[in-house]
């Protein structure tokens, strides 16, 4: 089902800070199928069928920090569009969790809140 899927990213809250010095930069990468997006940075820390969401801490000097990451199904939401038209979730909370490079899911690193809306295209 081909179509338009909005992405509502409110903010997220709670995340660890990354940086030794001075506060963190947090932006937010979307990945669904074969396209990546990125946020602006946020300028303060708390502001197949998957949404992968991964949240960055940026930094001027090194490699930005990999913060955490969540993904949304997006399965029962397209279903829903294609048999009523449109279908929304309005923005709720996404638990984030800690990732670290070749290490399996950490604890617990905060909250995202997305809202979303899937639009079938008709041909």
């Amino acid at each position: 089902m081909s179509g338009l899927l909005e992405i509502v990213l409110v903010d997220a809250q709670g995340l660890p800070n990354s940086d030794l010095i001075g506060k963190m930069d947090p932006y937010v990468t979307i990945q669904y199928k074969n396209q990546n997006l990125r946020s602006s940075v946020a300028k303060e820390p708390d502001g197949q069928y998957n949404v992968a969401f991964k949240i960055f801490d940026r930094d001027t000097f090194s490699r930005d920090d990999l913060i955490g990451e969540t993904s949304i199904s997006m399965k029962d939401l397209v279903e829903l569009g294609a048999k009523k038209g449109k279908t929304n979730v309005e923005p709720r909370k996404y638990s984030v969790f800690e990732s670290k490079k070749n290490k399996p899911v950490q604890g617990r690193a905060g909250d995202i809140h997305v809202g979303l809306t899937f639009t079938p295209k008709i041909c």
